[in-house]
């Protein structure tokens, strides 16, 4: 045999060593694949059987409050229009009292200074009623004083004492 039979036949046994090495290596993988499939395919079972009732008792729930849910939320849909339908009534409300309530102050204002301009003319009225006797008297006073003061002194009383009576009145 010559060398390169001897090479070729090396060549072929390390080609089918590697074919069979790889061979195994797939059989290993293949059945550690199997065995993960088999443990997944049983968690998922496991986890259908207690996901299942869960996710069909809440699908029921869902469906009994799905319609209270509804209805609460036209409730409060209706509520909310309501409110502010009431809040514009009662802001015109506020409005329309609140211009009384001026026109009011306005008229009790306009009563007040009325009242106070007639209580100053009243009483101007009266202090000159009352002060006008009252000047005229005292003129007539001081005029028998002096009228007295010459009868019983011969002399006429000097011009500080009559500037001195006159400051008296107020």
């Amino acid at each position: 045999m010559n060398n390169q039979t001897t090479l070729l036949l090396i060549f072929v046994g390390l080609t089918a060593l590697a074919l069979l090495t790889q061979a195994i290596v797939m059989l290993v993988a293949f059945l550690v694949i199997r065995k993960l499939i088999k443990s997944l395919m049983a968690d998922v079972t496991e986890l259908r059987s207690k996901a299942m009732p869960m996710l069909e008792k809440s699908r029921q729930t869902l469906d009994k409050v799905a319609p209270k849910i509804e209805s609460v939320a036209a409730d409060v849909a209706e509520l909310a229009h309501i409110v502010k339908a009431q809040s514009v009534e009662f802001q015109v409300m506020a409005s329309e009292i609140l211009g009384r309530v001026h026109r009011q102050t306005d008229r009790v204002d306009d009563m007040f200074t009325d009242m106070l301009n007639n209580v100053e003319r009243a009483s101007i009225v009266v202090v000159d009623s009352v002060a006008k006797p009252v000047r005229r008297m005292s003129s007539l006073l001081a005029g028998a004083k002096a009228f007295l003061s010459v009868l019983t002194t011969g002399r006429r009383p000097r011009q500080a004492d009559v500037i001195a009576d006159q400051d008296m009145f107020v």
